[in-house]
């Protein structure tokens, strides 16, 4: 019990229940609360609406209006890398998620669980993201004809304006749902399950939309997904001689870590630069260094080169830790299941190996007994296996891997659907990757 007394009035007394006025605070600052969760719903409606619009000027508007003009003879092919798969991102977002967003409005917290039920179908966005920079390079190539057609549909903004929406709009749904997450907490409802089920999942979807054409100039998706990202301290020892600690954000995928750089604000390509990596296949660690409870080591079996990580805290470290020992426990798990290959080919529906898998590119097989794995052929060997890639084939599903003209890759596998499994080895610029292209692409002649 609380005691005032009313300065205007020195007789009058006022006992006044703390519990109550407390009780009244916590009410009002919880609907506050809550009218900001209504807020970011109706904002997320609203922009969605602004979106699809967009979206109908680069499909109804840019597009149709190309196929009515005709394709310069010298940039045949190359419409198709300009718009990438815009018109997959169109239809969905239209004919459908605009409107599973518009029930939000009548049950906010539909919101989070929507997301995560549709987290496949967002990584159109990677595939989306991964094709930017080409895009970008051809949208200049022939910017007085995109001009021409802006100028026709009577266009507000350049081409180029618009191809960068669906970028913003990823970022938008990165601010809007770390908003939602915020006002939950402060109204007081359990938001740990959204945060670690719902948003953390679709925060790595779209942080790795973001950062693929920058990491690397190659297919990720065929990667696996991206299932943990830190920034670490991290040195590098070759050969007795340890670097430096340096700053670098890494990505766990399921079958590639990769190390980049961060390229600070200013800089004329943002993003990440990627600096190395190492297949899942291939990887082995040590949890603990000197003690350090923050520390842990990841190499490439086979390889001096180790790179010693240190967290932020130890909480971070044996995160992942447990991430990686849980993925290379499935890793060993699947390889026991490739004792019965013929079971296996079968299951997965290939036809035909036109390779075998354990020559040309690093095989997911069990160490020897000396601990270390098989190495790759000879690059003399490899690159008698390869075959020429005769046109681009930008990749729309997740298990594809764009390829381009003038490329070498190694054919693993065929289907009966005249699509062909390949390998792309490694080169300075990027790791390897693997995946399905038509057969067509191919010089198999």
């Amino acid at each position: 019990m609380q005691i005032i007394k009313d300065p205007n009035n020195p007789e009058v007394i006022v006992a006044l229940d703390s519990d109550q006025g407390s009780n009244e605070s916590d009410t009002e600052q919880r609907n506050k609360a809550l009218r900001g969760r209504m807020f970011v719903v109706n904002e997320m409606v609203q922009s969605e609406k602004d979106y699809v619009k967009d979206l109908g000027v680069i499909v109804e508007g840019f597009m149709s209006r190309l196929e009515v003009r005709g394709i310069p003879e010298d940039m045949r092919g190359k419409d198709k890398i300009v718009f990438g798969n815009i018109q997959q991102i169109y239809d969905w977002h239209r004919d459908f998620f605009l409107v599973e967003l518009e029930r939000c409005i009548q049950n906010h917290d539909l919101l989070a669980d929507l997301f995560i039920r549709h987290e496949r179908r967002l990584h159109m966005y990677v595939v989306y993201c991964q094709n930017k920079p080409r895009s970008e390079f051809i949208v200049i190539e022939y910017e007085t004809y995109f001009e021409e057609i802006q100028h026709e549909i009577s266009c507000r903004m350049s081409i180029s304006d618009y191809l960068i929406k669906p970028i913003q709009r990823i970022t938008k749904y990165q601010l809007l749902l770390k908003d939602f997450l915020k006002y939950t907490s402060k109204a007081g409802l359990d938001c740990e399950e959204i945060e670690v089920r719902y948003l953390i999942p679709i925060h790595l979807t779209f942080l790795s939309s973001l950062v693929y054409p920058r990491v690397v100039q190659g297919k990720l998706t065929s990667q696996g997904k991206l299932l943990q990202q830190e920034t670490f301290c991290v040195w590098e020892q070759d050969g007795g001689v340890l670097s430096r600690s340096k700053e670098r954000r890494v990505f766990l995928f399921e079958q590639i870590i990769i190390f980049s750089e961060l390229l600070r604000k200013g800089s004329n390509n943002p993003g990440y630069q990627f600096k190395n990596s190492i297949k899942v296949s291939y990887l082995a660690m040590q949890d603990s260094v000197d003690g350090d409870p923050c520390k842990f080591v990841l190499w490439s079996r086979g390889s001096a080169e180790r790179f010693t990580l240190q967290a932020s805290s130890a909480s971070i470290k044996m995160t992942w830790v447990e991430t990686i020992a849980a993925l290379l426990d499935a890793q060993n798990n699947f390889l026991s299941a490739l004792q019965s290959p013929i079971e296996y080919q079968r299951k997965e529906g290939v036809i035909s190996v036109t390779r075998p898998l354990s020559s040309g590119r690093p095989p997911s097989a069990p160490p020897t007994p000396n601990g270390h794995a098989p190495q790759p052929p000879p690059d003399s060997e490899q690159e008698d296996q390869l075959v020429l890639v005769l046109q681009d084939f930008v990749a729309v599903r997740e298990d594809e891997i764009s390829v381009f003209r003038g490329e070498k890759v190694q054919i693993l596998a065929s289907n009966q659907q005249g699509q062909s499994l390949v390998y792309r080895p490694a080169n300075s610029d990027s790791p390897a990757a693997e995946g399905w292209v038509p057969r067509s692409v191919l010089n198999t002649h």
